[in-house]
Parts: structure tokens; C-alpha cells; sequence
């Protein structure tokens, strides 16, 4: 009997947790879809103050608010990586740090970053229309010689998919 009960207990657990991952998930999409600048326009923002390449945009949020964009940038000469913080509703750049990128690029070189064909905002905005929601987090990652983007998004639903994207062709690899 105890047994029975414990089982019982640890599944009614499980589903609270998912559940309120769901809740969560919808809330962060409903911040996403009440936001004046979307994780592709904070992208051009932090790119454009860091001259440079993104290769990883996050929203982050906070209890009580619309939270904030994670931009990290990498240089156009491939010798520094900077981290952005954004605000959602103006796209004002609230902090700036360097950010060591050694263990990044020893797996993926800068130049195959910079040298992909399709960028971070292209990959978000397939990732999107593919899954019909709104990113909350992409990042780029290596895929033999080439790159990869891996995005997840946030659907009105509650769920979340995740959208690879080649870089080479800029089409959907897989989404799960």
C-alpha cells in the first residue's frame, strides 16, 4: 500500500511540474507576443553596438516582468565575444560584459560562424514560422564542418519546440 501511494505521489508530481511548465511556457510566450522589440530586432541592436556576428540570443525573464534579451556578440575580427542585456519594450542596452569564448571555439572555428550563409535572425525567424510561435532561445552549434542553429520556441499552446536549422541553406533540419 505504501508503495501504491508513493507511485501515486511521485506521478501526481510529475504532472503538477508539467503543467506548470506549460503555464510557464505560456506566460513567457505571452511576454514574447506583449514585447516592442522582438529577439530578432535586439539581435540587429546588439550587433550593430558590437560590430559584429550573434551567436546566441536568449529572453530571460524575471518574476513579476517582461524580462530582458541575452544577445552575445562576436567581433568581426573573431577576438572578442560580448554579452548584451536588452530590454524587451525599447531595446535600450541596460549591460554590457565580455565574455571568455574559448570553449566555444574550440569545437566551432569564429570564420565558420562569420562565414555561414544563413545567420542567427534568419534561423529565428524559420524556426518561428515552422513552429508558429515566438523564439526564446537560439544559439548556434557545430554540425560536422558546418553550422547549426538550434532554436526553441515558445507556441501559444503552452508547448515548446525545438527548431534546428542549417546554416549552409538556411532550411529546417529537424523539429521537435
Amino acid at each position: 500500500m505504501r508503495i501504491h501511494t508513493a507511485t501515486l505521489a511521485a506521478l501526481a508530481t510529475v504532472f503538477a511540474a508539467g503543467a506548470a511548465q506549460a503555464d510557464s511556457t505560456k506566460t513567457e510566450a505571452r511576454n514574447l507576443s506583449d514585447s516592442k522589440v522582438s529577439l530578432t530586432e535586439a539581435i540587429h541592436m546588439a550587433e550593430k553596438q558590437g560590430g559584429g556576428q550573434a551567436i546566441s540570443a536568449e529572453y530571460e525573464t524575471h518574476s513579476g516582468t517582461l524580462g530582458y534579451y541575452e544577445v552575445k556578440v562576436l567581433s568581426n575580427d573573431g577576438q572578442k565575444l560580448t554579452k548584451y542585456d536588452l530590454d524587451t519594450n525599447t531595446g535600450k542596452i541596460t549591460e554590457v560584459s565580455n565574455e571568455a569564448f574559448e570553449n566555444l571555439f574550440t569545437r566551432l572555428k569564429p570564420t565558420a560562424v562569420q562565414n555561414a550563409p544563413t545567420s542567427l535572425s534568419r534561423a529565428i525567424t524559420t524556426a518561428e514560422q515552422r513552429a508558429n510561435g515566438k523564439a526564446t532561445d537560439a544559439e548556434v552549434n557545430r554540425d560536422g564542418d558546418q553550422v547549426k542553429y538550434t532554436v526553441k520556441v515558445a507556441r501559444a499552446d503552452g508547448k515548446t519546440e525545438k527548431v534546428e536549422v542549417n546554416g549552409a541553406d538556411g532550411k529546417v533540419a529537424s523539429a521537435k
